[in-house]
C-alpha cells in the first residue's frame, strides 16, 4: 500500500478512505457480536459503523469505475450526492459495475431473505432511521424502529440458522433459573420490540441473541466478500496502462474479510 511522491492525489485520498472503510466495518462487526436485548447501545453503534463502512466502500467502487472509464476524471460532488445514502441503490449500482468487470456480485433479488433484510435495514438506517428516537419525539419519524427491525431479523435467524439443540439448551437453562427465582424477582424490562419481557425471556434472550448475531455477521461477510472482490478487480486495473496507478490496491484494507463459515462463526473481534 506504499506509494511514492509522484502518485496522483487520488491514490492518497483513496488510501485514506480505505483505512476509514476498514475501521468502520471492523468496529461495526465487533460491536454486533456483543449486541443483545440488554446491550442496545452496541447495536446502534454496529448499525452506524457498518452502514457508513458499506456506503463508503460502494461509493469508492463507483468513483474508481468512473475514473477508469473517463480518462481518470472523477465524478462531480453532485453526481456522488445524487446517490444519497441509500445502500440498496449503491449495491444495485455495484452489481452493474461487477457485470462489466466479470465479477460475480449477486443481484439483491438473488440474496437470501436474511441478507436482503440486513441490506434494507442498513439502507434505512443510513438514510433516516438512525434518527428514529429523536424524530419520534416530534411525531415525524419515517420508517420502522431499527430495534424492532433487528428483532425481526433475529427471529428469522433463530428460525433458519441457529441449530435447535443450541436454542433448546439456552431456553432450558433460562426456564430453570426463572423458576428458581420467581418468588423473589420482579422483571421490568422491554424487548427490542418494546414489549414487556418475562423473567424467562429476559434470561434467555441474551444467549439466543449471542447465537443469532454470529450468523448475522456471517450473512454480512458473505455479502461483503464479493464486493471486496469487485474493488480488487478495479484496483488491479489501475496498474494497467498508467505510468502511476490512480489508486492503491484497495482490497488490502479488506483482506480480513474471509468468507469461511467456521472462521466467521467463531470470531468475536474484527479484524
Amino acid at each position: 500500500m506504499n506509494h511514492n511522491t509522484n502518485s496522483p492525489p487520488s491514490f492518497l485520498l483513496l488510501q485514506q478512505e480505505g483505512h476509514l472503510i476498514s475501521a468502520c466495518l471492523a468496529l461495526g462487526l465487533t460491536k454486533l457480536r456483543v449486541a443483545n436485548v440488554h446491550n442496545k447501545g452496541a447495536l446502534y453503534s454496529s448499525l452506524l459503523n457498518i452502514s457508513v463502512g458499506m456506503e463508503r466502500l460502494m461509493k469508492a467502487i463507483i468513483i474508481m469505475q468512473y475514473m477508469l472509464t473517463n480518462n481518470l476524471s472523477v465524478p462531480t460532488k453532485k453526481q456522488l450526492k445524487d446517490y444519497g445514502h441509500k445502500i440498496t441503490d449503491l449495491y444495485d449500482e455495484c452489481v452493474k459495475i461487477s457485470i462489466s468487470n466479470s465479477v460475480n456480485l449477486p443481484k439483491r433479488s438473488l440474496l437470501n431473505k436474511t441478507s436482503q433484510k440486513l441490506l434494507e435495514l442498513l439502507s434505512d438506517f443510513a438514510q433516516t432511521t438512525r434518527y428514529h428516537n429523536l424524530d419520534a419525539l416530534s411525531d415525524q419519524q419515517i420508517g420502522k424502529d431499527p430495534l424492532e427491525y433487528w428483532s425481526e431479523i433475529m427471529s428469522l435467524i433463530l428460525k433458519q440458522d441457529v441449530p435447535k439443540r443450541e436454542k433448546d439448551k439456552i431456553l432450558e437453562v433460562a426456564r430453570m433459573n426463572a423458576t428458581a427465582i420467581e418468588d423473589m424477582t420482579m422483571t421490568m424490562m422491554q424487548g427490542l420490540n418494546k414489549k414487556p419481557l418475562t423473567t424467562e425471556e429476559a434470561l434467555a434472550l441474551p444467549g439466543l441473541h449471542d447465537e443469532a448475531t454470529k450468523y448475522a455477521v456471517l450473512h454480512l461477510i458473505e455479502m461483503l466478500s464479493p464486493i471486496r472482490d469487485l474493488i480488487s478487480e478495479l484496483s488491479h486495473s489501475a496498474y494497467d496502462g498508467f505510468s502511476q496507478p490512480p489508486f492503491p490496491q484497495m482490497q488490502g484494507f479488506l483482506e480480513w474479510i474471509w468468507d469461511d463459515r467456521q472462521h466467521v462463526l467463531g470470531k468475536r473481534k474484527w479484524p
